[in-house]
């Protein structure tokens, strides 16, 4: 009989008991965040990307009604950041804000990195992408790309050109460059843009693929000459300077970008919250102004599978230039 009496109450109680459990997990989900964000940035504080994390920090701020805190932690070409992050928590509350160079170029370029972005950090939203510009001194004969082209090709190893260092995006966007037009040009490396334009404005080099980012004020302030931006498309804040592509090489489009990653294996419910709170940032139209008047492009969103997607695609597109360069970081 007793048996008879537990086998009825547990056919009574059992919905109830399932039905608290399915509530107790919907709102332990529906809580994310309960508490402060921590958004890693991989560079110093006052650059581009510095700038780009805060706005977008501010905007998440609001829509997910936690802080979002920057906690900026540079060094070792963004890899310093990208292993905290790689090794934090995967409970959404430590985000990295992530780069090309973190996700794609530093597993191609360093045999021996600190973190395995496939499979350690998880991609969460594509934020922003950053065009590249073809610079040359103002006092430079090249009025034009092809012009530049012409004049590298009638003097192989003549002319030379910066980049902010062996293995960054701007210096493998000219690496490409060379493959696509058949010139060789000589590669003088520098700490940073401000020394590179700098040594552009004085003669000592002739050409120089800054990010757009950096190059904006001195382009319009008449200090730098444009001949051609790397998109696909001319960029808003520089309509009368033509793309690569136009110049008459037309498979040519070279952009970098920023986006939020997390710890491999978060709750699929605490990505899509973070990429929904992302989403709703790059749709502000003040948001997309601001950086937009800066060079950037703020593209509409991605989902967290498009964008791992994107980034698959980046990795298989650099792969076999950075391998026929020989090109490798210690």
């Amino acid at each position: 009989m007793l048996g008879r009496q537990l086998s009825r109450f547990l056919r009574q109680w059992a919905p109830f008991a399932m039905l608290a459990l399915f509530s107790a997990a919907a709102a332990a989900a529906a809580a994310y965040p309960d508490r402060p964000i921590r958004l890693v940035v991989p560079y110093t504080p006052g650059g581009i990307s510095d700038v780009l994390a805060r706005a977008l920090a501010e905007r998440m701020r609001k829509d997910l009604g936690q802080p979002v805190i920057v906690d900026n932690k540079p060094g070792a070409n963004t890899a310093l950041g990208a292993r905290l992050v790689a090794s934090a928590e995967p409970d959404g509350y430590t985000v990295l804000f992530a780069t090309g160079a973190t996700a794609v170029l530093n597993p191609l370029l360093y045999p021996k990195l600190s973190y395995n972005p496939e499979k350690e950090l998880q991609p969460v939203a594509r934020i922003a992408v950053t065009p590249m510009v073809m610079l040359v001194g103002n006092s430079s004969p090249h009025r034009t790309l092809r012009d530049l082209v012409a004049d590298a090709k009638a003097n192989p190893g003549k002319l030379n050109y910066a980049s902010t260092g062996t293995g960054s995006s701007l210096h493998l966007a000219v690496e490409l460059l060379q493959s696509a037009t058949g010139v060789s040009l000589v590669h003088v490396p520098y700490n940073g843009s401000a020394p590179a334009q700098a040594a552009l404005m004085a003669g000592d080099i002739q050409f120089f693929a800054d990010s757009t980012g950096s190059a904006m004020g001195l382009v319009r302030g008449g200090k730098l000459r444009p001949l051609a931006v790397t998109t696909r498309e001319r960029l808003p804040a520089l309509p009368e300077v033509p793309t690569v592509a136009e110049s008459g090489y037309p498979d040519y489009e070279v952009t970098t970008w920023f986006g939020l990653m997390l710890p491999r294996n978060a709750p699929a419910d605490v990505v899509s919250r973070l990429n929904a709170s992302a989403g709703h940032a790059v749709a502000d139209r003040s948001f997309r102004d601001q950086f937009e008047a800066l060079g950037l492009v703020v593209p509409p969103a991605l989902t967290a599978a498009e964008f791992n997607t994107y980034i698959g695609r980046e990795r298989e597109r650099w792969a076999p230039l950075i391998r026929a360069k020989h090109i490798v970081l210690e």
